[in-house]
């Protein structure tokens, strides 16, 4: 029961308990009765008189819950759900991020480095995939999965988040082995579109595997490769934009150059408007509601209080 259909309908309850603490203050349930008790209390009536007092203020304090259950069902709690299409109708998308020292002791984004911009720009785009499986490879002289495709979007963001340059001892920066590591996740993908987004800011200096023979292997599956070039061309870091235009043209893909976070965030922006797959329906939304039991304990409440209101006084009198 996390959610209300009529939310509103529970501000009733305020003025309802407020009725109830000026009735229970100024004018107690049963208070002829403790009167009666005193005056039969010679003649031993006393005692079960001021029980059957107690049997009525209990009625009545179950007759406030009662209501407050009444208003709470009149609400209609209940819980709901969205259920989305097929996942293999969506977009898997390995993110494959170079966390390499350069990406950390760059001076061109200040006051945050490379990396750090990255990963806060990566992370809002993972939100925006709702119906997408996504996998993260990190990578500098080697590379390594993070997470498998997935659709856990707190892990994701997690893991994202957690991601530093001390994750990969290896110096250097291996896109050929990140693309190829990237490309084996998403091979046997039934998805209708599979993509790579490479987001490094160096040279491919190391691994075991060329960027070039990396990228036939993501065209040969149908995989599409989105290169991001982040910081400036005149840094302190030298970069080959070139070699990473040939890699998004080769695989139908697209190259971008992300000199500013702000840039950054708009090249981010584009992909994700470009990669949209129409899903066969709309993601239903049901709600399960919790009315019928609520209102079960409203009717329980109200069978207490007529059995506590129709205990034998008479008899006993």
């Amino acid at each position: 029961m996390d959610q209300f259909q009529r939310p509103y309908l529970l501000l009733l309850i305020i003025p309802f308990l407020l009725l109830a603490l000026y009735q229970w203050k100024k004018k107690p349930f049963g208070s002829v009765l403790l009167i009666q008790s005193d005056r039969f209390q010679s003649k031993g009536k006393g005692i079960f008189l001021r029980f059957k007092i107690l049997l009525l203020k209990l009625s009545e304090f179950i007759i406030y819950l009662a209501a407050i259950f009444l208003i709470i069902s009149a609400a209609d709690p209940g819980k709901k759900y969205h259920l989305t299409p097929d996942i293999t109708n969506g977009i898997d998308i390995m993110i494959a991020l170079d966390i390499s020292g350069s990406m950390v002791n760059s001076y061109d984004f200040l006051p945050k480095n490379r990396l750090t911009v990255s990963k806060e720009l990566l992370r809002d785009f993972i939100k925006k995939r709702v119906y997408d499986r996504i996998g993260i490879v990190l990578f500098a002289g080697a590379a390594y999965l993070q997470s498998p495709l997935s659709n856990d979007r707190y892990a994701l963001d997690e893991l994202i988040t957690e991601a530093s340059d001390e994750d990969i001892s290896e110096q250097g920066t291996a896109v050929g082995d990140a693309l190829v590591l990237s490309t084996y996740r998403l091979k046997d993908s039934e998805a209708k579109s599979k993509i790579i987004i490479l987001l490094t800011d160096g040279v491919s200096n190391t691994g075991k595997l060329d960027p070039e023979t990396a990228s036939q292997a993501a065209k040969a599956f149908g995989i599409k490769v989105y290169c991001i070039g982040i910081g400036k061309e005149q840094g302190q870091y030298e970069v080959n934009y070139e070699s990473l235009e040939n890699i998004s043209q080769s695989t139908s893909g697209r190259f971008f150059r992300a000199e500013s976070p702000e840039v950054l965030q708009e090249v981010l922006n584009e992909i994700n408007g470009m990669e949209k797959v129409e899903l066969p329906s709309k993601p239903m939304e049901i709600q399960e509601t919790n009315f019928p039991a609520v209102l079960s304990f409203f009717f329980s409440l109200l069978g207490i209080v007529g059995l506590l209101m129709f205990y034998p006084l008479t008899e006993k009198l």
